[in-house]
């Protein structure tokens, strides 16, 4: 072999590397800036600054990019950061910024932060994120940021009080999103709902109400509202949230005339009430049950629950914990009450363990369209056949097609609750089964998992449903 000619072969292919490489560069250099800056703005804004020593031609395009997301992620290099948001903002060109993003502790920096919020509004910031933390002094938000024309999106997350100006008007807002923000009274927080004439999507997040006693929500194009009002991780301005009654705790009316899709977590500390709520169709509950020994918190817990459901009569996909409904035992005159879910076709029961087969019929009994039932943690019947069979709900005969039921342990009750399912759904096609095979293998009886399965099977059946265990 030709030892010259295979070296003069490497060389060729070297050079013909280094050609397309140049080439390349000198494509990419010859693409005009917008679809540079474009390229950048998928960039960490970090990463896009490090591209300004490439090229003279690429020293400031950075500077136009629309997106700029600053975060501290270490202690110890926040002075590094405030500096490199500092320059950013200082450098930058004339254009518009699209999305706007800043974590950081705020310490003493208020007067600093506020110059930066003031700035990207001046650039017509259409998406702000704002992660504040660590005050060591008063924050009140610059009066520009509540006038912004321009913004479409805002996240606000700071566990501090939203001091607000005598004048919110955000114009084009369509997303707010509030977490941890503690409300200051009951005048700036009107002032701040009622301030977004097109908002869409709502989303509240572990807010404190302490000192606000009664609000509206009504943004008349809102569509999404999201609502978490759960306890855990506050500081000593909530310690006494857990004794809250209707004396200090906050009602909110949630006027929802175009409102679609409604979601509410948490301890129910506070009295959420839906109103003029026929257009929801999508709903999520999730209540938790509080440890308290005081009659009167677990009447009223049970009162506001069932406000909540009696504004969801419209709703067509429902996903309720079962928690929901054992807060409701506490006021039992309650159950006859609920609304009939005419428009109800697809039902979600979470739980952490079983519900019980009567509590699970007096949904069903208020459901006559149900056509998809889904049990989380599966059904447990301490009820008599005979009694149960008396008053069968209309969907089991009529409209009730599929059943999914997870976490059975092959408990006999659990297995009665199956039997009685099979043979007075007379309309079902599918029902899936789950058992929590880790109950059986940590015990050594993966048999009883066969046997338990077997028996499901050679059950009687009110219809010719396939039954599937997965």
């Amino acid at each position: 072999m030709d030892v010259s000619f295979e070296l003069k072969n490497v060389e060729k292919i070297k050079f013909r590397k280094k050609q397309n490489a140049i080439k390349s560069r000198n494509d990419i250099d010859n693409l005009p800036d917008a679809i540079l800056e474009h390229i950048l703005s998928y960039l960490s804004t970090k990463d896009a600054v490090r591209t300004s020593i490439l090229l003279k031609r690429w020293q400031y395009l950075w500077t136009s990019i629309p997106k700029l997301e600053f975060y501290e992620e270490e202690p110890d290099r926040r002075t590094m950061l405030m500096n490199f948001v500092e320059r950013a903002i200082a450098l930058r060109d004339s254009s518009n910024i699209k999305d706007f993003s800043l974590s950081c502790d705020v310490e003493c920096d208020t007067h600093r932060i506020n110059s930066w919020i003031s700035a990207v509004v001046k650039h017509k910031v259409q998406a702000l994120y704002l992660g504040l933390a660590n005050f060591q002094e008063s924050l009140e938000l610059t009066p520009s940021l509540f006038t912004c024309e321009s913004l479409q999106e805002l996240t606000l997350s700071m566990f501090h009080y939203l001091k607000l100006p005598s004048i919110v008007s955000f114009l084009s807002l369509k997303k707010l999103i509030l977490m941890e923000v503690i409300f200051p009274d009951d005048n700036s927080t009107q002032l701040l709902f009622s301030g977004c004439p097109i908002l869409e999507e709502l989303i509240i997040i572990d807010c404190i109400w302490n000192n606000v006693k009664a609000v509206y929500i009504s943004p008349p194009m809102l569509r999404f509202l999201f609502i978490s009002d759960a306890n855990e991780n506050k500081d000593d301005l909530n310690a006494d949230a857990d004794g809250q009654n209707d004396s200090n705790s906050c009602q909110v009316k949630i006027f929802g005339n175009s409102l679609e899709s409604f979601s509410f977590t948490g301890d129910h500390l506070n009295d959420f009430c839906l109103l003029n709520s026929s257009s929801v169709v999508d709903a999520s509950i999730e209540v938790f049950q509080r440890d308290d020994e005081d009659v009167y918190v677990d009447v009223q817990d049970a009162y506001r629950i069932f406000k909540l459901l009696d504004g969801l009569g419209n709703v067509e996909k429902l996903k309720l914990q079962v928690s929901s409904l054992e807060v409701l035992n506490y006021a039992e005159e309650l159950f006859p009450l609920l609304p009939s879910f005419n428009n109800l076709t697809s039902l979600t029961l979470g739980s952490e363990l079983p519900i019980e087969f009567s509590r699970l019929l007096t949904i069903l009994r208020n459901s006559p369209c149900l056509d998809f039932l889904e049990l989380g943690m599966g059904i447990t019947c301490h009820g008599i056949y005979d009694s149960i069979l008396d008053r069968v709900p209309s969907c089991l005969m009529t409209h009730l097609k599929t059943i999914n039921i997870f976490g059975l342990s092959g408990d006999e009750k659990e297995i009665l609750a199956i039997k009685i399912l099979l043979k007075i759904a007379s309309v079902l096609k599918r029902i899936s089964i789950s058992f929590d095979a880790f109950d059986f293998v940590s015990s050594g009886d993966i048999m009883k998992l066969k046997e338990f399965s077997a028996q499901i099977l050679s059950f009687p059946k009110g219809s010719s449903c396939s039954i599937f265990f997965c």
